[in-house]
């Protein structure tokens, strides 16, 4: 998010949707190889909607084709896109992968937590512990 500010701040917005867009596409890839894989590896699980095979493989192969002349034709938007997915791997080891995290730490991220949901409306806030309730 404060990658992105920065880049809004500086740079123009044609930018900003170029990075964003190659990040989108790199997701949709990744979502379509998750699916595949877990057709292979887990097939008896329960599907609502269950499509032939030959669909998602290939939506993959025309992404790969895709992926790559980007990645030929814009390397340096591709690195910045690839550098902003990157700069959440640290929040997640603070927020989700530390299970034992100091009170202090928590306390820190629950009040991030309800500011963030009041700043932009997303949740109504619970403000506050469940320990106190």
């Amino acid at each position: 998010c404060l990658t992105t500010l920065i880049i809004i701040l500086v740079g123009d917005t044609y930018t900003l949707i170029n990075y964003v867009s190659f990040i989108n596409y790199l997701c949709y890839g990744v979502t379509i190889i998750g699916l595949i894989v877990l057709r292979w590896k887990k097939p008896q699980i329960f599907r609502p909607i269950k499509v032939n095979l030959l669909i998602p493989i290939t939506y993959l192969a025309f992404w790969a084709f895709l992926l790559i002349f980007s990645l030929y034709s814009e390397p340096v938007v591709c690195g910045v896109g690839l550098s902003i997915i990157l700069t959440g791997v640290p929040v997640f080891f603070l927020g989700v992968y530390w299970r034992n995290k100091p009170k202090c730490v928590n306390r820190l991220i629950e009040s991030l937590t309800c500011w963030g949901q009041k700043l932009f409306f997303v949740v109504y806030p619970q403000c506050g512990s469940a320990e106190e309730e």
